[in-house]
């Protein structure tokens, strides 16, 4: 129960005594007659008011009060005004206030009382005494004593509520959430610092007011509503602050807050509001970046609980053919969204999952909102309870549907020759090995082409890559067109074709060789001109000539290879056990070359080029030769070729260039006098490194020698090659001190123009004319042509092959400089070379 405050004093404050007491109690009776007919005047009058008719929820309850109020009369004209009356009518006053009946109300309801009993009182009863003054008195100063208690009751509500605002303020000045509580007309009671914040509601903290101030309440009137009705509400809203221009999107909730207890059990009405404020910006950022990333990355999100439900988002529905605001729906919903043929591919890996392992499957997708037709992946992970049972799952949804189609043309693109639209090298292979798997079960023959066009540099140098592109796609054409639907035809890279097919039992393959011989043969139109792509072939036979795929493909190769060395252009070799045997040889020599350069097993000799006026040592030419333990000497013609094929020529020159510098080095610190240059060839592979000439010096200079002491003899076909890069190597060779020499003049096409811009100091007339000059006249024409043109240029000649003394002596008439060859000397090791061309005689 409240306190009440003291009565005595309240008494005393309204002279009440207990004279008047007993003067109301003696007129209790008389009074007492009257009170039904002042309780219906009363509530007549109280009615005509909405307020108050809004109280009254039916008869039965106005019944109710109406006896309530008939004993509340009695008490009031009883006389006895103790602790008991005090507290019940304080009891009465707070419930009132809860209600929400103001002080005003109560003055009018007391003033309608005084104004219908005073009249009752003067006349009172039949036979009743007429009241005396003291009566009167004694009755007004009740009716204040009871409007006293009722104000009081009133103000200590308030007091009350005040309080426990404060309590409010300490429990609600910290939280993170912006907390407001507020009058059910929502008049600012109490924010705390989070709201200000959050609204940019500076004042609101500090100030009561209309909370429509700081926020449009809109929105917020019935939902405050429904928790006065309620006891609570909750709603996600966008409110937008007067101080800022977008809406922040909050969620709300509203506690109706109770008025106290009253004191005595007085009803408990709810008439303030709390009101908490979940800010959530961040989330919404979240929720539209997760979205917007499930967008971006076709990726969905979709959970299950075991109650049935399955919830997608709206990127999942859409990957899944639904509408994006499907509602939660049961699991067959899933089932429907998927291909019919999958659905059992579902379900089994949903069991699997289920059991205790991942959800992971691929599938098409029924149907789609969009009207596209999509493969999607779908993954998830199924959680289960302390049972043991499947509790709730939830995973991704993901469209793959690019992703296959990714793959698919990543696959053609690995197995796809993208000109032509052939399989390519490897895809070839595979399908050449399981053409040759099925020939095996079936008993079958296999021939396998490997055809290389001719002269194909021709169309890139004429017409461009363009060009040969278009020649390349045409052969293509005509392959596939000639091979037939059984045939695996491939591009093996370049101008490299593979074509196969099985035999029938006593078919003979070459028919069909040319066949795709006389395809190729058919010009070819590019650009304005015609060409005719004519191919060198080489055949192999399963199981003849192997029974691999890489042997038989090797084995055509080394066909073609003799094709094209030694037929026409177009023509057919097939391979035999001769050419078997040369292969083998060229195997074996190459795979004992490269241990020889690795265990540095070869030697260089060296050949004296001499002056033929004077007879003196003018150069020397260092060759290199090899000796094998198992395969004996090796000639220069075999095994230099070999290095050129198998890509060790580089390693080889490089050698040979240490070695000659190594030996100059030695022959100058061994007192040789007017020592010449050590001439060293240089090859094509050598030339088209940029780096060869900075590796060149670094070679010579490591061995102690410098590169004046060397010259690099270049082939006139290496020079005619690439003219721009070799001109710009030869310009860095120069630079760092090499002499440079055209070797085997004659036998290339040098242009005169490009002659004078190669940065050389002497021409070496090949072998070849200078053995036939003397019996063929054009062989004469060559070298005559070659030392006026040399001494036109200020070139030095020297001339090879020299091995007979009518030779020298015609080509010191013709102005020769200088021989080499076996006139002089052979090719020397160079303790003998040392000896016979170096001690004490002079250049």
């Amino acid at each position: 129960m409240e306190p009440i405050p003291d009565l005595a004093r309240r008494k005393e404050l309204l002279a009440l005594t207990a004279q008047d007491e007993q003067a109301l109690r003696a007129r209790h009776a008389a009074l007492g007659d009257e009170v039904p007919g002042l309780v219906d005047e009363f509530y007549r009058h109280l009615l005509s008011f909405e307020e108050a008719r809004a109280l009254i929820a039916d008869d039965a309850m106005l019944a109710r009060l109406k006896a309530a109020q008939s004993r509340y009369f009695h008490t009031l004209i009883a006389g006895v005004y103790d602790e008991n009356y005090a507290a019940e009518r304080w009891r009465v006053g707070l419930a009132h206030a809860r209600v929400g009946l103001t002080p005003g109300w109560y003055l009018g309801a007391y003033s309608h009382y005084l104004a219908q009993c005073l009249p009752r009182m003067a006349g009172c009863g039949a036979g009743q005494p007429a009241p005396d003054l003291a009566a009167f008195r004694a009755f007004i100063k009740a009716v204040f004593l009871d409007i006293g208690l009722a104000i009081g009751s009133y103000i200590g509500h308030r007091d009350a509520l005040v309080a426990r605002l404060r309590d409010y303020g300490m429990a609600f000045a910290h939280l993170p959430y912006g907390t407001l509580v507020a009058t059910a007309e929502l008049e600012t009671v109490f924010a705390n610092r989070a709201f200000d914040v959050l609204f940019s509601a500076e004042a609101a903290a500090a100030e009561h007011g209309p909370l429509a101030r700081w926020i449009d309440t809109a929105a917020l009137g019935p939902l405050v509503r429904q928790a006065l009705q309620q006891g609570q509400a909750r709603q996600r809203l966008e409110l937008r602050a007067t101080q800022r221009a977008l809406p922040v999107p909050v969620d709300v909730a509203v506690h109706a807050l109770p008025a106290g207890d009253g004191g005595a059990g007085g009803p408990r009405q709810p008439r303030a509001v709390l009101l908490t404020f979940m800010d959530l910006r961040e989330q919404t950022w979240l929720h539209e970046s997760v979205q917007d990333l499930q967008a971006a990355t076709d990726v969905g999100v979709w959970r299950l609980q075991f109650d049935g439900l399955i919830h997608f988002t709206p990127q999942a529905a859409r990957l899944m053919g639904r509408p994006d605001a499907t509602p939660p729906g049961p699991r067959r919903q899933l089932l429907e969204c998927v291909h019919a043929g999958d659905r059992p591919r579902l379900e089994a890996a949903w069991e699997r999952a289920c059991a205790g392992g991942r959800l992971y499957v691929e599938l098409r997708t029924a149907a789609a909102s969009d009207g596209a037709a999509r493969r999607v992946e779908l993954r998830g992970t199924v959680l289960h309870d302390d049972q043991g049972r499947p509790a709730r799952a939830y995973g991704i949804v993901l469209d793959v549907t690019e992703r296959r189609q990714l793959r698919r043309r990543m696959e053609w693109l690995a197995h796809t020759d993208a000109l032509t639209g052939l399989s390519n090298r490897t895809r070839g292979m595979e399908l050449l090995h399981a053409l040759l798997g099925r020939a095996q079960r079936r008993r079958q023959a296999v021939v396998v082409l490997f055809a290389d066009l001719d002269r194909f540099k021709e169309v890139n140098d004429t017409h461009g890559h363009a060009g040969g592109d278009t020649v390349l796609a045409e052969v293509a054409r005509r392959c596939r067109a000639a091979a037939g639907r059984r045939a695996v035809v491939a591009r093996l890279g370049g101008d490299e074709f593979m074509l196969a097919r099985p035999l029938a039992e006593g078919e003979d393959p070459q028919p069909w060789a040319r066949r795709i011989a006389q395809a190729l043969a058919q010009p070819a139109t590019v650009g304005t001109a015609r060409w005719t792509p004519a191919a060198s072939i080489g055949a192999a036979v399963y199981p003849r000539h192997g029974r691999s795929a890489d042997d038989l493909l090797r084995h055509a190769d080394a066909a073609m290879y003799q094709a094209k060395r030694h037929g026409a252009s177009g023509g057919i070799r097939f391979y035999d056990a001769a050419l078997g045997l040369r292969l083998e040889r060229s195997r074996t020599v190459a795979a004992r070359l490269e241990r020889a350069l690795r265990q540095d097993a070869l030697e260089l000799r060296y050949q004296p080029q001499v002056d033929l006026a004077t007879g003196a040592l003018v150069g020397i030419e260092a060759l290199a030769r090899w000796h094998d333990e198992e395969l004996g000497w090796v000639s220069p013609a075999e095994f230099v070729p070999l290095a050129e094929e198998r890509g060790l020529i580089g390693a080889l020159g490089d050698w040979a260039l240490a070695t000659a510098a190594g030996q100059w080095r030695d022959w100058s610190r061994g007192g040789a006098c007017a020592l010449p240059r050590v001439a060293v060839n240089v090859s094509a592979a050598q030339l088209a490194d940029e780096a060869f000439a900075a590796r060149a010096e670094r070679l010579v200079h490591a061995q102690g020698a410098h590169p004046r002491a060397i010259e690099l003899e270049i082939t006139e076909s290496v020079w005619m090659r690439d003219p721009d890069r070799t001109l710009r190597i030869a310009a860095q060779l120069m630079d760092a001190g090499f002499a440079l020499s055209i070797d085997d003049f004659g036998t290339g096409y040098s242009s005169l123009a490009r002659l004078q811009m190669l940065p050389v100091s002497k021409l070496k007339i090949d072998m070849s004319f200078v053995r036939d000059m003397l019996a063929e006249a054009g062989s004469l024409a060559i070298v005559t042509a070659v030392i006026g043109l040399a001494r036109a240029l200020g070139l030095r000649t020297v001339a090879e092959g020299v091995e007979t003394q009518a030779q020298a002596a015609r080509l010191r008439e013709l102005g020769c400089g200088a021989a080499q060859g076996w006139l002089h000397d052979r090719a020397l090791p160079a303790a003998g070379l040392q000896a016979r061309w170096l001690n004490g005689r002079a250049a």
